[in-house]
């Protein structure tokens, strides 16, 4: 069975060279985006956090990790070494100068599977396999790299509701680019779950999320840019508030949907 990536290479350069530039940035502590803080507090519910010394620190890979910051991020906050395969030179580029190994490769390359067969403690995805058909395709590549015993999460956006409706006004370019169809828990799961798989965590999660990544600087993105501020410093540290680490996950509003299993065979 063949596989189809939606969003091609030279769309991931474009991104990495000129349109993430503009996107509207994170920040850390108490005014971080909701979703994000949310998405920390799961991995950090399930995840196991390694105690022991720099030397035998065990090995962290995303898939698909760009300019490196997330895994980097990660891998600080559970003491693991970082590790990441990306097929967008620019965007390995700028990884590298984070102190990430990049494997620059197509993730389904199957020199690179053997290669590194089984090489990570733990593997994960954020935003990837909702590019890719058949989506158990893209989940097969987390298990091949991963170690037994070893633990993946897959994270997906969840363009359904309001997320639709946000995508469909500001960026409809970006909807034929993605598999709608996995962005619910029980899709999800059902591509993730085999015989050497344990089921660990799989839910939507983010309570609403006003802000979505624009590719130019048109009357949109500054629609998003004065959304922001009330998004960041009043709407977020509320739900922080009301919520907690918890939130209140629906249908209609919620982001994102995550997986967590591990790898049992």
């Amino acid at each position: 069975m063949s596989v189809e990536n939606r969003y091609k290479q030279q769309d991931w350069d474009e991104y990495y060279k000129n349109e993430k530039k503009i996107h509207i940035k994170t920040k850390k502590g108490f005014f971080s985006f909701y979703d994000l803080f949310l998405c920390n507090c799961i991995l950090e519910k399930y995840l196991p956090r390694y105690q022991g010394n720099d030397e035998s620190r065990p090995k962290m890979c995303e898939i698909g990790s760009g300019d490196g910051k997330l895994v980097r991020q990660l891998a600080d906050s559970f003491n693991y070494q970082s590790f990441g395969i990306e097929y967008s030179e620019a965007a390995a580029k700028n990884a590298q100068v984070t102190g990430v190994n990049t494997i620059i490769s197509d993730a389904f390359d199957e020199k690179m599977l053997k290669t590194y067969a089984e090489s990570f403690d733990l593997v994960y995805s954020y935003g990837f396999v909702e590019h890719i058909l058949p989506p158990q395709k893209a989940v097969a590549i987390h298990l091949a790299l991963l170690k037994k015993g070893g633990y993946f999460f897959i994270q997906i956006p969840r363009l359904k509701g309001f997320n639709y409706l946000k995508a469909k006004i500001f960026r409809p370019d970006l909807l034929p680019l993605h598999n709608l169809k996995i962005m619910e828990e029980e899709t999800l799961r059902e591509a993730c779950v085999r015989d050497d798989v344990q089921e660990i965590f799989c839910g939507k999660y983010g309570t609403i999320k006003l802000r979505l990544p624009l590719a130019k600087r048109n009357f949109g993105w500054y629609i998003m840019k004065i959304l922001s501020f009330p998004d960041r410093y009043i709407l977020n540290p509320l739900l922080r508030l009301i919520f907690g680490k918890k939130g209140l996950e629906t249908k209609l509003f919620s982001p994102c949907v995550i997986f967590i299993g591990r790898k049992i065979k």
